[in-house]
């Protein structure tokens, strides 16, 4: 099987809850970065190059300060279980499924609307060639 899975808006309790769960179901397997140089984060399978992504950042504000996200480019991050040599489970820490559902709020911490789709599709690709 395959399981792909991020933190809508890069919700820090469910990333920790994520990743107990994975723990508990794999035993001698943790969640690790997935190296930017990995095929999946090129155009291997079919997909795009997506080693220099844009991550929405929300700053910190106070009460009556308008609400400001930096955009920073940067290589996506993604963690994944690996199980006889093919990632079995890839986790994005910050929101995809905002993006994808085109909700472009600046205080949700993730991708663009056209790189979470990239990340999603190479994701996707990877996973369907394995």
């Amino acid at each position: 099987g395959f399981l792909f899975a991020d933190s809508i808006c890069a919700q820090q309790e469910f990333a920790e809850s994520f990743r107990g769960e994975i723990k508990a179901l794999f035993s001698d397997a943790k969640l690790v970065r997935i190296p930017t140089t990995h095929p999946l984060m090129t155009t291997e399978f079919r997909g795009f190059d997506i080693a220099n992504v844009t991550l929405r950042d929300p700053q910190a504000r106070g009460g009556n300060d308008p609400l400001l996200a930096r955009q920073v480019q940067t290589a996506p991050l993604l963690e994944g279980v690996e199980i006889d040599g093919r990632w079995a489970v890839i986790f994005s820490p910050y929101d995809l499924s905002c993006a994808l559902e085109n909700h472009a709020s600046l205080d949700c911490k993730g991708y663009l609307k056209a790189d979470a789709a990239k990340i999603a599709v190479n994701v996707l690709l990877y996973a369907l060639q394995q």
